[in-house]
């Protein structure tokens, strides 16, 4: 019984020290990014595109017409634009390729290549393009008079587009990892001010039943044993539904052995689709707030009731607990405060497709979420 004991106190201590030390999957996941862009992405193509059209419209506008290759305004921008295009859709294609390989070398020698790729791949288009009006006859040879005029001309625009281009998207990739690296540690620093708080909370339960009922101390580091070993091998700060709930009833096990009888828990849980999903430590929060502030202050206890379900698309979760009558002041801070934090949390993971909030009504205070049943950010 005391190895049993011990062993099981030494394995508490383990989960407490990794569950508060700095969660390193943020700083991967960091690192993984390159500072280039990725090209493979439809909506890089898409600005590549946009951006190549109206470049196109502005030669074809300087360009001299008619001409030996164009009638008309109309005709020159329809030509143009098919090579501009050419050359903006195969650049992608050429960085979206050797993205593997641009990725594993140092930064100014993945910007040089690049660099060089984006040349190469102009002169070949317009190599291409050379060949293609001889075949149509548009030229009497592949190599007329004008032939190396067209090969520098076209190469030093490129050379000056591509530098600008490479600089845009390279300024826009920086600000969009940046971003992602303020709300990352944003998100890690309101999940911090949660993890510490539910630690001390269930060592406390434990503590509260060591002397009172040792059997029951014991129940309770075998919940949370397996409680840690669940959040620490998650491996992504969003979880199923179903997951998360799992997390809610083993801290509720915790709390219903502190307050035995006091405490009573109704669950009605809907049906959820497999993609639903959210932020790991949703509910636990939340029905921490609500025994906290609902349950502990009355002699006799009372009840907590949690419902969830899925609506077109949305998570709805509603948790109500009794509303002691205590002076606004009194409690209004705590609670706002916990709630807060949630919003937060909230407010990083889907921006204003969360919501969140409480009032209360009689001698009851309930709490209403709503979340997208994916992340789509």
């Amino acid at each position: 019984m005391d190895a049993s004991k011990k062993f099981d106190l030494s394995r508490l201590r383990f989960f407490v020290r990794e569950l508060m030390a700095p969660n390193p999957d943020i700083k991967l996941e960091l690192r993984t990014q390159h500072f280039l862009p990725n090209f493979c992405e439809g909506k890089m193509i898409i600005n590549l595109v946009m951006i190549a059209e109206m470049l196109a419209l502005v030669i074809s506008l300087v360009m001299p017409v008619p001409s030996i290759f164009f009638s008309n305004y109309f005709e020159a921008l329809f030509q143009i634009s098919i090579f501009v295009q050419w050359i903006a859709l195969a650049c992608a294609a050429g960085l979206c390729l050797s993205r593997t390989y641009l990725t594993r070398l140092p930064n100014h020698m993945a910007l040089i290549t690049a660099y060089l790729i984006l040349l190469l791949i102009t002169f070949l288009v317009n190599e291409c393009a050379v060949w293609v009006l001889w075949w149509t006859g548009k030229i009497a040879s592949p190599r007329p008079a004008w032939y190396a005029h067209l090969h520098f001309q076209n190469l030093s625009i490129s050379a000056i587009i591509n530098a600008l281009m490479l600089g845009y998207f390279l300024t826009k990739q920086e600000l969009k990892q940046r971003t992602i690296s303020e709300a990352q540690a944003k998100m890690q620093a309101l999940q911090s001010r949660i993890r510490p708080h539910f630690v001390f909370n269930a060592m406390n339960i434990i503590a509260s039943l060591t002397r009172s009922d040792p059997k029951k101390a014991e129940t309770a580091i075998e919940d949370m044993s397996e409680l840690f070993r669940m959040m620490l091998n998650e491996e992504e700060t969003l979880v199923p539904v179903n997951k998360e709930i799992d997390v809610a009833r083993k801290y509720l096990a915790l709390e219903e052995l502190r307050l035995d009888s006091r405490l009573q828990v109704t669950w009605d849980i809907g049906k959820f689709p497999r993609k639903a999903i959210m932020p790991i430590l949703t509910l636990q929060p939340l029905l921490e707030n609500a025994i906290t502030h609902g349950v502990e202050p009355l002699p006799s206890g009372g009840a907590v009731s949690v419902t969830l379900w899925e609506e077109e698309d949305i998570i709805k979760i509603r948790i109500t607990h009794p509303a002691p009558k205590q002076k606004k002041k009194d409690i209004g801070p705590d609670i706002d405060s916990a709630l807060e934090n949630i919003k937060q949390r909230f407010h990083t993971y889907y921006g204003d497709r969360a919501k969140i909030r409480w009032e209360r009504q009689d001698n009851r205070f309930i709490i209403s979420v709503s979340l997208p049943v994916r992340d789509i950010m």
